[in-house]
C-alpha cells in the first residue's frame, strides 16, 4: 500500500487554480517590464527631457595626461543608488579619462564617450561608490555636473594609485580653481 498512487479529485478546481497562479506570475512580470522601460526613460526621477550628453571632445581639446579607468556609471546627484540609464550614462565600461582647462573628457571602449564642459561641472568630490557601485573609501572620483536642467554625478575609479593620484590632483588644481 506504500506505493499506491494518490488519485486527483477535483481536476477542474486544479485547473483553475493553476492558470491564476501563471496569470498572477505573468501579471508581475508585465509589470516589472512597464516599471523598467519607465526607469530606463528617466520618468521615474523625472528625467523626461535629458538631454544627450556631448559624445565628441571639441576639436580645440588638447588633455595633458590620460588616466585609464573604470565607469562606472552615472547616477541622479543626491540619490546615488538611482543610475541614470538614458544616453548610455549609466553603462559600466573600461574609460580613459583625460582633462584640459576646458573640460574632462570620458573616452569609453564599448559605450558612448563623454564630454564634460567645465562650465557644466558643478563640483569634484571623492566617495566611495556610485550608481549601485560601492568601493573602498574616497577610491571613485565623481564628478557632479549639469546636463540640461539636471545635475548629476558620474563616477570613475582609476586603475592605478597612481592614476587615481592624478586624478585627485585634477580635483585639486585645474577644477578647483573654477
Amino acid at each position: 500500500m506504500a506505493n499506491t498512487p494518490m488519485e486527483v479529485t477535483q481536476w477542474p478546481l486544479r485547473l483553475v487554480l493553476v492558470a491564476l497562479m501563471v496569470l498572477i506570475i505573468v501579471g508581475i512580470l508585465l509589470l516589472m517590464r512597464r516599471s523598467w522601460r519607465s526607469m530606463r526613460g528617466g520618468a521615474r526621477l523625472g528625467l523626461f527631457n535629458i538631454p544627450a550628453p556631448m559624445v565628441q571632445a571639441p576639436h580645440d581639446f588638447k588633455p595633458g595626461e590620460v588616466v585609464e579607468a573604470l565607469f562606472l556609471g552615472t547616477s541622479v546627484h543626491g540619490h546615488w543608488l538611482s543610475k541614470v540609464l538614458v544616453h548610455d550614462l549609466g553603462t559600466r565600461s573600461r574609460a580613459e579619462v583625460s582633462w584640459d582647462t576646458e573640460g574632462i573628457w570620458i573616452d569609453r571602449a564599448g559605450a558612448n564617450s563623454l564630454y564634460i564642459p567645465r562650465s557644466s561641472l558643478a563640483e569634484v568630490t571623492l566617495g566611495s561608490g556610485i550608481a549601485g557601485s560601492v568601493r573602498a573609501k574616497d577610491s571613485v572620483i565623481i564628478f557632479v555636473w549639469e546636463l540640461g536642467e539636471h545635475r548629476i554625478a558620474t563616477g570613475v575609479r582609476a586603475d592605478t594609485a597612481a592614476g587615481h593620484a592624478k586624478l585627485i590632483e585634477l580635483l585639486q588644481s585645474e577644477m578647483s580653481a573654477q
